[in-house]
């Protein structure tokens, strides 16, 4: 009966035993699950951690974008605002410049009236100088044609007969020819004698004058210039060329300038 007894209580002492190895086994097998969730928990948290300073380095980058975009809009309302002001003065500039405009416009208008009317008077002025030009070539013309005979007797030349206005319809016409004893000069008429008039009449005027009268051609050719006005060098110019050169006299008459000692040139 004992030795049962001893038994049973042996057996459950093994079982005992067994039962708190058992326990201490699976304390130890969750002591080690749970170290590993907290390691992994750990590691889950220090993996948040990361997280969260990426996010608020995130977070701060992007309030300095916000930074950086408000100063940037800040700025560029102020350039707006200067544009606008800038656009404003344009604006009155162009206003300005449109009522100069307008009133040069105006302006020009008067002054256009005043230019018609002053080219008008000076039309009427050059009319005038026309008309008194042409006179006074008739003034000079009557003043040589009524005293050729008598100047050119001390140049021991006579002339039976002064014709006025000899011309050939179309062809050519010369203001004063005086002819006599087979010599015939012929007078060119101006109200002021130039350089430039001395070579046309010796170059191309007096040549003409047997082809267009041949009535003439046995005759000896010389020419002349009278004019109201000469100049000395001009004068001098005319007599160097062989001509014979006839102005007024103090008195109002007509006199010859050439020197006593002067030559007249025949024209072929």
């Amino acid at each position: 009966m004992r030795n049962q007894q001893e038994s049973r209580l042996e057996k459950d002492l093994a079982m005992f035993i067994q039962s708190v190895s058992e326990m201490r086994q699976a304390q130890e097998t969750s002591q080690e699950k749970t170290d590993e969730q907290i390691r992994e928990l750990k590691t889950s948290q220090d993996k948040t951690s990361e997280q969260i300073r990426e996010l608020k380095t995130s977070q701060d980058k992007t309030s300095e974008q916000i930074r950086e975009l408000r100063m940037s809009q800040d700025k560029t309302s102020e350039q707006i605002r200067e544009l606008r002001m800038s656009q404003e003065k344009t604006d009155e500039q162009i206003a300005t410049l449109g009522r100069e405009i307008s009133e040069l416009g105006k302006f020009q208008e008067k002054t256009e009236l005043t230019l018609e009317k002053t080219i008008r008077k000076l039309d009427d002025v050059g009319k005038q100088l026309g008309d008194m030009g042409f006179v006074q070539g008739e003034i000079a013309e009557d003043l040589f044609y009524r005293n050729v005979k008598y100047v050119f007797r001390d140049r021991k030349l006579v002339f039976d007969s002064v014709t006025r206005n000899l011309k050939k319809k179309g062809v050519a016409e010369y203001d004063i020819v005086a002819s006599g004893r087979g010599e015939i000069l012929v007078i060119e008429v101006k109200n002021k004698l130039t350089a430039r008039m001395v070579d046309k009449f010796v170059s191309k005027t007096l040549p003409k004058f047997r082809k267009v009268f041949p009535e003439y051609k046995d005759s000896k050719l010389m020419g002349g210039m009278g004019a109201l006005v000469i100049k000395d060098e001009v004068g001098r110019y005319a007599e160097d060329a062989g001509l014979y050169v006839l102005t007024q006299n103090s008195e109002g008459g007509a006199a010859i300038a050439n020197r006593k000692d002067f030559k007249a040139k025949l024209f072929a």
